[in-house]
């Protein structure tokens, strides 16, 4: 059995937990024979519950391990609390000779190791040094690991990109059509904090470059709304904008269908889940070079990327993909077929189940129930299998 860990299992309304339900939905459907449980570590989001949930975890994977029903640990982790309650994971899976997978997840977690006390530094390498592999969303976090960890880490560390499922075909769009004279429909998908830059993105739509220009955008997520209300009525742009709030999946991909321009101004970031969901779809992207992003997002060949913070940037940008019907559909173009080349979930698939072959005690049966995907040309670092031992 893999025991597959994270904070709020499936249903966490952040990028992990839309990973963890993509890979094991797909799993489910396609490889029946891989036996494996979903673990919540941390509950519904609610804080003054999460040491209810952490404790129950630890309970289920503590039986599991006596029992020894565990083949594997895969655990998914975050930053700053998420380290601690999945280093104790760690510790107790490894004392009882349980391998660990450790994805990582957390986009300020290079800020966090750096700011902890020599103390902390010290603890995160012996947990680190305690998996069997690590797994990581792209080349600048594999360099952060081997920066952090050193060689031996490096060793044990493995490219493996968010995927996301998608269409057959990208939608036809109605700005493909002749004659096209309606507002360019922008949208952003995230928490709304200022990290994800929405204010941002506010005073660039609200600068001279944008502000007469045919637009109009949509702002799908939770966090601080009033705060971005206000923002846009003080912009003198709110009659153009509109807040949905939190968006389930479906809802999600109805914006995303509906939409003609991605935008991702973040200030920080793993790989984003909206960014290769706007692949899938065919939309064209404007987006910050921040953690993973330049993994996805080719300058001018599958979107377009602008530097974090830079107001004047991002408004030109946006003129740019808002005049230029012709250039949205390269754009897009661009973005999906490197999608299919490279962040369908089929991909993911094949490439998961070879670090869960890798890393398993004894025989996993892996035999997918249909063909799975390509694999990339820029597979994971060879290197043999490790032990907790």
């Amino acid at each position: 059995m893999i025991y597959i860990v994270s904070p709020g299992g499936t249903q966490e309304k952040g990028g992990m937990g839309r990973v963890v339900d993509n890979f094991t939905t797909d799993l489910r459907q396609n490889c029946p024979d891989v036996k494996f449980e979903v673990v919540d570590s941390y509950g519904p989001g609610k804080f003054h519950l999460m040491p209810l949930y952490f404790a129950r975890a630890t309970a289920r994977l503590a039986g599991c391990f006596v029992a020894g029903k565990a083949d594997l640990v895969h655990i998914h982790m975050a930053e700053y609390g998420s380290v601690l309650r999945k280093g104790i994971l760690i510790a107790m899976a490894r004392a009882f000779g349980v391998p660990v997978v450790l994805h990582l997840h957390g986009g300020r977690f290079p800020k966090h190791f750096k700011d902890s006390s020599p103390i902390m530094r010290w603890a995160i390498r012996r947990m680190m040094a305690m998996t069997s592999e690590i797994v990581v969303l792209g080349e600048f976090w594999r360099d952060w690991v081997a920066e952090a960890f050193g060689p031996e880490a490096r060793q044990r560390t493995t490219l493996l990109h968010n995927a996301v499922p998608g269409p057959v075909k990208p939608p036809v769009r109605d700005d493909a059509e002749d004659g096209f004279s309606g507002p360019v429909r922008l949208l952003f998908l995230g928490r709304l904090i200022k990290l994800k830059g929405i204010d941002v993105l506010l005073n660039a739509l609200a600068s001279p470059a944008c502000r007469d220009r045919n637009w109009q955008v949509t702002i799908a997520g939770d966090g601080d709304l009033e705060t971005y209300r206000s923002l846009a009525t003080e912009l003198g742009i709110a009659d153009r904008v509109t807040f949905t709030g939190w968006l389930d999946q479906t809802g999600c991909r109805r914006e995303l269908a509906n939409a003609h321009v991605l935008v991702q101004p973040s200030m920080f970031e793993g790989l984003p889940m909206s960014v290769l969901e706007a692949m899938a779809e065919g939309l064209t992207i404007v987006a910050t070079p921040v953690g993973s992003v330049p993994d996805a997002i080719a300058d001018g060949e599958t979107g377009l990327l602008v530097p974090p913070g830079d107001v004047a940037a991002l408004a030109d940008t946006l003129s740019r993909v808002i005049d230029d019907r012709t250039l949205r559909r390269n754009l897009g173009a661009g973005a999906r077929a490197r999608w299919e080349r490279q962040f369908d979930v089929a991909v993911f698939r094949e490439r998961l189940l070879e670090i869960y072959r890798r890393n398993a005690r004894g025989s996993l049966s892996t035999t997918p129930a249909v063909p799975a995907g390509p694999v990339p040309a820029s597979g994971p670092t060879g290197h043999s299998k490790s032990t907790t031992g």
